[in-house]
């Protein structure tokens, strides 16, 4: 058996391996552990809270938080779950929360959402409700358990064109077709985490999200209903699959009853219902695209029979930012002649903005600095600017922000802070400070350093959840004003730069946000208290308040120039753009001419499931987490996760001599992981009628290695097992007479012949510098043994030859890969990747083989005479990925490979590259 062939059959394990681990964290993240970590785990009456010790007051509030909401959530889907794992993590700047179903974990990052698509609202209190939700509703919706989360039928393919001493073509066409057991689209089921419980309100409809969806509304770009079932958008798209899920299950819930939301999930269960459509249908009486156009016709007409009055007197200013739906953080220069901002432009991205510079003058701007999503600020006096952004440059990897000033002469880049977690500074006016914000296990403070970075200094001392966003020095440089959240919304804080004399300048029922005190002793700042997000004027003297921009949208984040002008970020149907407003075209605002806003939209009704008032929402709505219990902290000692199994039917037509029967090979996967990641088990078994297998087993381990980690070494090990048989039939020839043309044979004898291949490999990898790099080192031993059955020998009475063994092969191989990889996110970065790709390989191979079939008797056993090959090979795989514009890429590879020394036999060869399946040659021509 050629070698070329087992290699195709591990590829092909692997490649069905890699299918369903795509598939399986369709609706999750990447979970990572980290070594550099002492954890910790306390339990509570519901859950199972494991943390690591920076972030022991936020593992606390989540166990206090998930035994409170535990019941109201599963009475709504009468449902109840196991015991749940919270895994908490504030190792990153990071904000999110992640459910893992079928393992029934959820993790949440500490950091409080800070995202421009939608409102405030407590941290802890919202995602925990939400990712429970989640795990509650989609286990609910499960058509078997949470065990067997998906079936595969699968095919494959082989070339036609054949080498006589490989059993099989090359395989050319692999598919995989998942059968989830989950059928539940992502609009309900992010609709349904945000909805929750209506009456905790730790979610809402805020002006975010109605700015967002009456947006579309009004200009008719309303998401279609298939667009609302699925995610791989851009930001801004993705958001507003949230958005739009939330509106319409708001809409459910109070046309058709809160009750609804439990049974078309229940619908969504049965193993008969395949989509929403007809979930729809039969719990609803109308399937999915009636429903949507009910509600958005509903829409479109309430949305702009409230929006008329602003439209009487519309005053936005001229935009100077059009291209992107993420433009942000404007700030004039001291002079007024230049504005820096934040931009996405082209990107599909919130995460992949810019900075960039605008001439007021001449209208003309240049990017900065890229891959910057903080806020920008202008030294006076120098031609710099300061800014933060992620780096994972610091001991333990980890994704924080630090301070950074750039030279706008010299084009350089300089970084102040490191490991501070400093993030949105602000320049004071004189030139000599910087202020921003800093995070640690779930709070957010205030701090003030001098413009070098040096100096750190603290000036609040919030340790409860407290959150603190956007801060800028006021006009004379002695205090500093900032928003403030806790519960819901914001309100605007100030504070000396000395630390005393903190206070709450705005404190209201409405949402109060970017402030910018001007040299004219007025605070400007953006509020929602028509409903929309406008900019305001506060006389500190006075206390008289105007109203400055009336918009459809929204307006944020405001600057304003010695003239009186300015400029801020709007929100239109296509996201944020940069609006400059002279002053004159302030004075022209009509507050009367306003939005007329619903507290409980869109129908302002309820139709309740009954069952809350069970539960004491009052205590619930109006919390109190500043108190929170003494729960007992033990030493993490591991949890694994139930195994999983993907079953799977499998048409392997690689022997085109088997029958149907034969090709149907039947299997499962199966995985299992510590709650952390530290270990991870994943597997798979095949076998057919004829009794030919396919077994794939991989162990991990990620936890600390002794010796290495004291050198700062965290590499991850694994172990790879494969074991794979083929059989074949053909004859075996006796009495050939050579003199004959062709020559003539007595006997053709039928035999059958089983070929096994078992395979270890012993696995290390490590980053290199950052996330892009890694490095891998295996061992791989190998052993390729074919099976004889036995038979009668012609001409001897029937004497039977014994079945036999032939070990052929004994390969071990020391395998040396580096792999880069920077490809820029995109929502086609899987057809029209951007960036490039590169690996480089180094192979030492000790074989023995006996390729010329040689024997010797020894100790009275027939023994192969093994050939020792041993050599040395080098591959480079390259891969250049070039963006032409309108979503077109051009794809440059370079691959070259060579075996070092002298020849060896063609069991070891290489071949020619090329897209598989595109060549105009087959694989083993060449």
């Amino acid at each position: 058996m050629n070698l070329s062939l087992e290699k195709f059959s591990r590829r092909i394990s692997l490649a069905l391996v890699l299918i369903v681990v795509i598939s399986s964290t369709t609706f999750s993240q990447i979970n990572e552990y980290n070594p550099d970590y002492k954890w910790l785990t306390i339990r509570s009456k519901y859950v199972r809270v494991h943390f690591h010790e920076e972030a022991e007051r936020t593992a606390k509030t989540v166990a206090k938080i998930a035994d409170e909401i535990w019941g109201p959530i599963t009475s709504l889907y009468q449902y109840e779950p196991d015991v749940v794992d919270f895994i908490i993590k504030d190792i990153d700047d990071y904000s999110n929360g992640a459910t893992y179903f079928f393992d029934n974990k959820i993790e949440i990052w500490s950091s409080s959402l800070d995202f421009d698509l939608r409102g405030t609202h407590n941290w802890l209190r919202n995602v925990i409700s939400h990712e429970f939700t989640h795990l509650v509703q989609i286990q609910a919706g499960m058509k078997l358990s949470r065990t067997v989360p998906v079936f595969y039928l699968q095919f494959l393919n082989y070339e036609d064109k054949r080498r006589p001493d490989i059993l099989y073509g090359f395989p050319n066409f692999i598919a995989s077709y998942p059968v989830p057991m989950i059928n539940i689209p992502a609009w309900f089921a992010e609709g349904t985490a945000q909805y929750m419980r209506k009456e905790f309100n730790y979610d809402n409809w805020d002006t975010h999200r109605d700015m967002i969806l009456r947006s579309y509304a009004l200009a008719n770009k309303m998401l279609t209903w298939n667009q609302m079932g699925v995610f791989d958008k851009t930001s801004l798209g993705n958001e507003s699959v949230y958005n739009s899920g939330f509106a319409l299950t708001r809409y459910i819930s109070q046309k058709y009853g809160e009750d609804k939301l439990r049974e078309v999930t229940q619908k969504l269960g049965n193993l008969t219902t395949f989509t929403i459509d007809a979930a729809f249908k039969e719990v609803l009486g109308k399937d999915g695209n009636e429903i949507y156009n009910e509600w958005s016709s509903f829409l479109k007409q309430d949305y702009k029979k409230r929006i008329a009055g602003v439209e009487q007197n519309i005053v936005t200013g001229d935009t100077i930012a059009s291209v992107g739906f993420g433009n942000f953080y404007p700030v004039f220069s001291n002079d007024g002649n230049k504005i820096l901002y934040i931009s996405n432009k082209t990107n599909d991205y919130f995460s992949l903005s810019s900075v960039f510079l605008y001439d007021v003058q001449t209208k003309k701007e240049k990017m900065i600095v890229p891959n910057i999503r903080s806020t920008v600020s202008f030294i006076n006096g120098a031609n710099k600017i300061i800014y933060a952004k992620l780096s994972d440059d610091n001991p333990r990897l980890s994704n924080i922000h630090d301070l950074y000033v750039y030279d706008l002469d010299k084009e350089k880049e300089e970084r102040l802070t490191f490991g501070l977690r400093a993030n949105n500074p602000s320049v004071s006016n004189d030139g000599k400070k910087i202020t921003f914000v800093f995070q640690n296990d779930g709070t957010v403070n205030l701090g003030i350093c001098d413009i070098n970075g040096k100096n750190f200094k603290r000036l609040t001392f919030f340790d409860k959840g407290e959150q603190l966003y956007n801060p800028k020095f006021s006009s004379d440089d002695k205090s500093i004003v900032f928003d403030y959240s806790y519960h819901d919304n914001r309100d605007v804080g100030k504070v000396d730069t000395s630390g005393a004399n903190y206070k709450l300048i705005t404190n209201s029922s409405a949402d109060e946000r970017h402030p910018f005190q001007a040299k004219n002793d007025k605070l400007y700042y953006s509020s929602d208290e028509s409903g929309i997000f406008n900019i305001y004027s506060l006389n500190l003297e006075s206390g008289v308040k105007k109203q400055l921009t009336n918009v459809t949208g929204g307006a944020f984040m405001p600057s304003v120039n010695s003239n009186g002008d300015i400029v801020y970020a709007g929100y239109t149907t296509d996201g944020y753009k940069i609006f400059l407003l002279k002053s004159d075209e302030q004075q022209k605002v009509d507050s009367s001419k306003k939005y007329v806003w619903i507290n409980n939209p869109p129908l302002d009704e309820d139709k309740p499931n009954g069952d809350i008032s069970k539960f004491n929402i009052t205590s619930l709505r109006n919390f109190n987490d500043f108190s929170l219990p003494d729960y007992a902290v033990e030493k993490y000692s591991g949890f694994f996760s139930k195994i999983s199994f993907f079953p799977f039917i499998r048409i392997d037509n690689y022997t085109t001599s088997n029958s149907g029967w034969d090709r149907i090979k039947p299997g499962f996967y199966f995985t299992s992981s510590d709650v952390l990641n530290r270990f991870s088990i994943f597997g798979s078994a095949s076998l057919n009628k004829k009794l030919e297998r396919d077994i794939y087993f991989l162990f991990e381990y990620r936890d600390k290695f002794p010796v290495l980690f004291s050198f700062g070494l965290k590499p991850e090990f694994g172990v790879e097992l494969y074991s794979i048989s083929r059989n074949a039939n053909f004859d075996l020839q006796f009495g050939i007479d050579s003199t004959f043309t062709p020559p003539k044979i007595d006997y053709n004898v039928p035999v059958d012949v089983t070929y096994n291949l078992f395979e270890v490999d012993f696995i290390a990898r490590h980053k290199v510098f950052t996330e892009g790099n890694k490095i891998e080192l295996r061992f791989i031993y190998s052993q390729y043994v074919s099976t004889l059955s036995s038979f009668i020998i012609p001409e001897t009475n029937n004497a039977l030859y014994p079945a036999t063994n032939d070990k052929y092969f004994i390969g071990r191989n020391f395998q040396l890969k580096f792999t880069h990889e920077n490809l820029i996110p995109n929502v086609d970065t899987d057809i029209n990747p951007i960036g490039r790709k590169v690996e480089l390989q180094y192979n030492y191979e000790f074989n023995r083989y006996n390729n010329e079939g040689n024997y010797e008797v020894a100790d009275g056993i027939l023994k192969p005479l093994y050939n020792a090959y041993n050599y040395h090979k080098l591959e480079l795989n390259w891969k250049e990925y070039f963006d032409l514009g309108k979503k077109n890429t051009l794809t440059l590879q370079f691959r070259a490979g060579s075996i070092l020394g002298p020849e060896v036999p063609d069991f070891f060869d290489f071949y020619l590259g090329g897209l598989i399946g595109m060549k105009s040659y087959p694989f083993y021509a060449v």
